[in-house]
């Protein structure tokens, strides 16, 4: 049944919108970012104040920054022969300086 859904998912006009797919976890070879939801605080934990800020540059850049950490420590073995873009090296580079 999943190999019936991950390949019917592909097939055009089967999803609602085309950008669905594109969002779905592993499609970029990473684990998916957090998600959040109302409300912003709850028991302790809290939004991340990037997502509330409207910036949406800065929202991609955490969200890309977090699947990479979220695949670094659940599944290292995914990033073994990923070919990483510019902007990604550039969020491993800094992940870098702070676990030094």
């Amino acid at each position: 049944m999943v190999m019936v859904d991950v390949i019917i998912r592909m097939l055009p006009g089967v999803l609602g919108k085309e950008e669905s797919m594109i969002n779905d976890s592993f499609y970029h070879g990473l684990l998916d970012y957090p998600h959040y939801t109302r409300p912003e605080k709850y028991r302790g934990y809290a939004v991340p104040k990037v997502l509330l800020s409207g910036d949406h540059a800065k929202i991609e850049k955490w969200r890309t920054a977090q699947s990479i950490i979220r695949t670094i420590v659940r599944r290292p073995d995914l990033l073994m022969s990923r070919k990483f873009t510019d902007d990604e090296m550039d969020i491993l580079n800094e992940l870098k300086k702070y676990a030094q």
